[in-house]
């Protein structure tokens, strides 16, 4: 499948799952956004679905400029800012003078 097509829609065959949310739509009081529901469980399952090596890769394909800021976060969450964090804290620590440290 190209890049082009997955740009503004992923697809996949909803079956039970589009009527339960049809369902739910017309039932519950002033109606679901279904496409919130599908961004909101697609997140969640792409982050549950990583693992650390996995989080260290999306991270270093960021840095590298090979995927943007806004899909880096998607994947990483609150992670992406801990991770700018200690990135910052190391840097800053590499600089720090440490002769005073050798024996």
């Amino acid at each position: 499948m190209s890049q082009e097509s997955l740009d503004d829609t992923i697809k996949f065959r909803a079956g039970p799952l589009k009527e339960a949310a049809n369902e739910l739509d017309s039932v519950h009081l002033g109606g679901i956004n279904i496409s919130e529901l599908a961004r909101e469980g697609l997140t969640q399952m792409l982050r549950r679905a990583m693992t650390d090596d996995d989080k260290i890769a999306i991270y270093e394909r960021y840095s590298a400029g090979d995927l943007s800021e806004d899909a880096a976060r998607v994947l990483l969450g609150e992670e992406f800012d801990l991770l700018e964090e200690d990135i910052g804290d190391f840097r800053e620590a590499a600089k720090d003078d440490t002769s005073d440290y050798l024996v």
